[in-house]
């Protein structure tokens, strides 16, 4: 018999493979990168979610009689009315003012002036309202005509038991704690957001919440104060003491007011245009680039994976009628070899 060499059907779906690995790769790389921007947005949701549970604790102090003056009395409410929100410190304003000037009917440019520590002080406002004024926290003053001089008396807050406001106060410690701690985890090494700045900046942010140069207590004294590790505690007893004794209206009006910044920063963090709704829409756009990118990649991966595979299963066809041609050609040389035998 004569031996004569074979030819080897080729092995589609291996070399279609190998050839389309860099195809593949790509597609990969870009599935991986949506991954990592779905995972971003939802730590942010989850951030956010952290951040709105902090808004409850807060409003349930920023909102509260227990801890806000429900109402404030003007000695000329013909000149001058207010308004008390968190931080406003019951009792008599310690500075009269006069309202000097008012323009525009009472909806424009107005001035007060009041004298602390011996020297005149000069208030103006864009409008006939004034807020923030150092001199008088946590009151909003609206103006209406001159004259004066005008003492402003927030109410005393309504009668709620230590226990109740000791545990608002904790509450609201807890919620900061426990964003603080996801933050933490968010950022840590190797962790979703470890190479991110916004995280960190909200962090940041919250802590300096506790700080207020406007404030007639310190926030010590009601017990909430910042640790070493960029966390907040809580001490009931010192609350609770500080309740009962005759600096309690102030420090009723320091845990408001910090409870007031609390819910401020976390409103202005969570608004369609706060800086967390900033974030996850950015991801989301990048989402969508990418989910686009990786329709497009497979569609050109199914048209090159055809594309090689017919190639080689045509190549195969022509290997197999060469195999058949080679049978054939081999059992005729048999044959013929044989018949030269056996003339011999």
């Amino acid at each position: 018999m004569v031996a004569v060499s074979t030819f080897n059907l080729i092995d589609i779906d291996s070399i279609v493979s190998n050839l389309m690995v860099s195809d593949t790769a790509r597609s990969t790389r870009l599935t991986a990168q949506k991954t990592e921007r779905n995972d971003e947005i939802t730590a942010f949701q989850a951030l956010n979610t952290s951040l709105l549970a902090i808004a409850t604790k807060a409003e349930a102090i920023s909102e509260s009689t227990s801890w806000v003056p429900a109402t404030v009395a003007s000695s000329d409410s013909s000149t001058a009315t207010a308004y008390a929100s968190g931080g406003a410190v019951a009792g008599a304003s310690p500075y009269p003012f006069t309202v000097t000037t008012i323009v525009g009917g009472g909806s424009d440019t107005a001035t007060i002036t009041y004298t602390k520590n011996g020297v005149l002080q000069t208030k103006t406002s864009a409008s006939n309202t004034f807020t923030g004024l150092a001199d008088f926290p946590g009151l909003t003053i609206t103006v209406a005509q001159t004259g004066g001089p005008v003492t402003l008396t927030p109410a005393a807050t309504a009668s709620t038991t230590a226990s109740v406001m000791t545990g608002a106060a904790e509450g609201l410690v807890d919620a900061l704690n426990a964003t603080l701690a996801l933050i933490t985890t968010q950022t840590a090494s190797n962790a979703v957001f470890s190479n991110e700045f916004t995280p960190r900046e909200i962090s940041q942010k919250i802590l300096n919440t506790a700080f207020d140069e406007y404030t007639l207590a310190s926030l010590s004294d009601a017990g909430i104060q910042l640790t070493r590790t960029g966390t907040f505690t809580f001490t009931e007893g010192t609350l609770t003491t500080a309740l009962a004794g005759a600096s309690s209206e102030e420090v009723i009006g320091q845990v408001g007011a910090f409870a007031a910044r609390v819910d401020t920063l976390v409103t202005q963090l969570t608004s369609v245009t706060g800086s967390i709704s900033r974030e996850i829409s950015a991801r989301q756009d990048q989402v969508n680039f990418l989910t686009g990118q990786i329709t497009e990649a497979t569609e050109d991966i199914a048209r090159r994976k055809e594309s090689l595979t017919i190639y080689y299963s045509e190549l195969n066809a022509q290997i197999q009628a060469m195999q058949n041609q080679q049978t054939y050609l081999k059992t005729q040389l048999d044959v013929f070899v044989k018949s030269i035998y056996s003339n011999n």
